[in-house]
């Protein structure tokens, strides 16, 4: 099953819990799942990060597909100039 990471502040939804396993076989799947467990999760993965899947970084990933050993290490949009 796919490995979530999450930073810190998405950590606020899932009580402090940084690393899920998360049914899906696409990143948008697993953004939904993530919803249904942890409302408002799903909304900010969806509307205000990156991931990293299995290391390479994606700005937009939703349709990418993922298997049991996938990581996905959603990252937060940095700011800054």
């Amino acid at each position: 099953m796919p490995r979530v990471h999450l930073m810190a502040d998405h950590r606020r939804f899932t009580d402090g819990v940084a690393t899920l396993e998360v049914e899906g076989a696409t990143v948008g799947a697993v953004i939904d799942e993530l919803e249904r467990r942890y409302p408002g999760l799903g909304e900010l993965l969806t509307h205000g990060a990156s991931a990293g899947i299995d290391g390479v970084i994606h700005a937009d990933p939703q349709y990418l597909a993922v298997g049991p050993d996938t990581d996905i290490w959603f990252v937060a949009p940095l700011s800054g100039g």
